[in-house]
């Protein structure tokens, strides 16, 4: 939650929003997470990130989603 002009707002932490985008797999969705992290490098939280991919990985029998996060940091890096 953060306080706009003394209104609680929620608002997604950085962590959740390249999980959501890295499941979705949309080309834009992709791109985000690669500008998300080229912009902000040292903001995500990588050890939940990788966590919760994997446990979505094992949950839907799938095995691109941590590859995904990794060719989009290979991409930020490349980049920046």
């Amino acid at each position: 939650m953060r306080s706009i002009d003394g209104v609680q707002v929620p608002v997604i932490e950085m962590a959740d929003l390249v999980v959501l985008k890295i499941l979705a797999s949309r080309p834009k969705d992709l791109d985000d997470v690669v500008s998300r992290l080229r912009i902000h490098p040292n903001d995500l939280d990588s050890v939940r990130v990788r966590t919760v991919l994997k446990m979505l990985e094992d949950a839907l029998g799938q095995s691109d989603l941590l590859s995904a996060l990794e060719q989009c940091r290979s991409r930020s890096q490349a980049a920046g």
